[in-house]
């Protein structure tokens, strides 16, 4: 398909009405939000906000409540957003998180102007330009190169600098001959593409972003995000919407959280982050599994923790007395009912408890706190020289920390069949922050000096380390920063 050339005016006598409406809410939304002055340096003003929406059983109902002659309700309304109030300076970085339903999308599209608030007012300073929706303004059966065209061309940019921009987009987006092809052909990835190069370029006061840059391989995210660290030295606020924590903490300095249509935190990234895991994960300590309870009078049965006060300890004694030998992994807050599990079933991990000082069961880890972990295997057949260990992966793999037994020079007890025992590992927190899976495994050395896997299981827990202030990447060096002299210089 050859590229679009036809001038200005013969381009807009093209552009579907529709298709016009659409990239005017959407793509550029200078004319669509509140251009009341807003005061100082402030781009985003958003006061007593509260979005309210009207919900009917069926069709038929809504004509009705329409047609009645006494105005009869059959409606239910549904609180999207409540009084909801904030401000976003030039050049600032915002990120709004909360669970699905939080309202998160809804307070984007009232900033971008595509709906109206209940109650409350919305002001915005300048140009928007928001990617709300994954190929929204686009008509998939133009090419990409037409798009970028028709977006220019109703934003009111003149023929030469629809042009100029059209050069530096297809080079941001980098999908070749892929831009002069229909966009319905396109993958999810190339349109995120577009769509993004296409925003960034039309010189934006704001720029909104709704989890777009999930979509796309890892070297145009990360074009992405330098991108969008250029527009912010440029003094271009950015508004950001994510499930990552991590994208939230690299792109965004202040953050909104929310939740059932409330704004119930706005402070630094690191704050909001760590109020959002308390609120997906926070609960009181549950009960240590749904099995026999320990008592005074409870048989004695073969057990053996790591190190002398485990054999001590209130969880060592219920997982000793509970001689039922179920498997309670999947009873865990953290169990990851994805993992992977495989082995030679010589041996079983029945059990596993984390401890996070008095936290039993723990899935939110705090900075710097002490963690146990608690094993329970049972041996289905003699295993003279057991190996436990435990290790600690990233969500995309990235092996973090491991150890075992033998690494570590320790001669456990024989397992023998029939019997079970209970291993504890301990250490302290010294992650960044972030979602971590753990790794739990029980092995033996072969005659060769192989490892054979008696059980292993990968990715079982799924575990909320709280991120930290003062250190990025993944371990926390607890670095000292001193400033030993100042020497000036010579003249």
């Amino acid at each position: 398909m050859e590229p679009c050339t036809c001038n200005g005016a013969a381009r807009r006598q093209r552009i579907p009405q529709a298709q016009a409406a659409l990239w005017g809410r959407i793509v550029m939304l200078e004319n669509s939000v509140s251009k009341q002055q807003v005061a100082g340096d402030v781009v985003i003003s958003v006061s007593n906000v509260s979005k309210t929406y009207k919900l009917y059983p069926s069709h038929q109902d809504r004509l009705k409540e329409a047609l009645h002659p006494f105005r009869k309700r059959y409606h239910t309304e549904f609180s999207a957003l409540h009084d909801v109030s904030f401000e976003i300076r030039k050049g600032e970085s915002v990120g709004i998180l909360g669970r699905n339903g939080a309202g998160k999308s809804t307070l984007l599209q009232l900033i971008a102007g595509v709906i109206s608030p209940t109650r409350g007012s919305v002001s915005v300073n300048g140009k928007v330009a928001a990617l709300l929706e994954l190929g929204a303004g686009f008509n998939p059966d133009l090419t990409g190169r037409e798009n970028v065209i028709l977006a220019g061309t109703i934003g009111g940019a003149s023929d030469e600098e629809v042009m100029k921009r059209v050069r530096v987009i297809e080079e941001f987006a980098d999908i070749g001959i892929f831009f002069d092809q229909p966009m319905k052909v396109y993958s999810s990835g190339m349109y995120a593409r577009v769509a993004f190069a296409n925003a960034i370029h039309v010189d934006p006061d704001v720029i909104i972003v709704d989890e777009i840059l999930g979509v796309g391989d890892a070297k145009f995210q990360e074009k992405c995000h330098r991108k969008l660290d250029e527009l912010r030295s440029r003094n271009v606020a950015i508004l950001f919407v994510s499930h990552s924590v991590n994208t939230i903490l690299a792109v965004c300095e202040r953050c909104i959280l929310l939740d059932k249509g409330e704004a119930n935190l706005i402070g630094s990234a690191v704050e909001v982050v760590n109020a959002y895991h308390g609120l997906l994960y926070g609960r009181p300590s549950a009960e240590l599994g749904k099995g026999r309870r320990p008592s005074a009078d409870g048989p004695g049965t073969l057990g053996f923790a790591s190190g002398p006060a485990a054999t001590t300890s209130p969880i060592v004694e219920w997982l000793l007395n509970d001689t039922t030998l179920v498997d309670r992994i999947s009873t865990r807050i953290s169990y990851n009912k994805d993992h992977f599990r495989t082995g030679s079933g010589q041996a079983r991990i029945l059990d596993y408890i984390v401890v996070v000082g008095e936290e039993t069961d723990a899935r939110v880890i705090r900075r710097d706190a002490d963690i146990e972990i608690y094993l329970k295997v049972k041996f289905t057949e003699d295993v003279p020289e057991p190996v436990v260990g435990l290790a600690i992966t990233k969500i995309d793999g990235i092996h973090v920390y491991g150890t075992n037994s033998r690494l570590m020079s320790l001669d456990l007890m024989p397992g023998r069949a029939g019997q079970f025992a209970v291993y504890r590992f301990k250490f302290s927190n010294e992650l960044v922050g972030g979602d971590y899976f753990m790794n739990f495994g029980v092995s033996t050395v072969g005659g060769n000096g192989e490892t054979i896997l008696l059980d292993n299981l990968r990715s079982v827990a799924h575990l909320v380390f709280e991120h930290t202030r003062e250190a990025t990447g993944m371990i926390n060096l607890h670095s000292a920063l001193e400033q030993v002299t100042l020497v000036p210089t010579m003249r």
